[in-house]
């Protein structure tokens, strides 16, 4: 492991994984509570919101060109948009429909993890020297 990629990263860059991360976790988390209690429904919050700030660093972190996304940035505007619908359904009394929507982001936030993991990629090269 090579932390240097990372620690001379930009912030941009550095606050986006921190919040990935802590995503990951708070995620991680709360599919593994007890579904409708006050701990489910807490942590819940707390990761949509860090969810919220997740994808709304990305588009700090664009290509060689500042502007310039990737593909992987319709994750994160999929995210935006579906993330209300999720907290809909919830008070709506859908709760196969959040499940089905939260599960998705959740998904969503794993599959952006695995592309930073990629030759080239600072993750790639943190984790693995490429």
């Amino acid at each position: 492991m090579n932390l240097i990629p990372l620690l001379t990263a930009s912030a941009p860059i550095q606050i986006h994984l921190a919040l990935a991360l802590l995503a990951l976790g708070l995620g991680t988390t709360v599919l593994m509570l007890k579904k409708g209690t006050a701990q489910h429904k807490t942590i819940g919050m707390i990761w949509s919101m860090v969810m919220y700030g997740t994808a709304l660093s990305s588009f700090a972190v664009t290509s060689l060109l500042p502007g310039h996304f990737s593909p992987i940035h319709i994750l994160s505007l999929v995210t935006l948009a579906t993330l209300p619908l999720a907290i809909l359904a919830r008070r709506r009394g859908d709760i196969k429909g959040h499940a089905r929507i939260m599960i998705a982001n959740y998904a969503g936030l794993l599959i952006a993890g695995l592309f930073t993991l990629i030759p080239g990629r600072l993750l790639g090269q943190v984790v693995f020297g490429w």
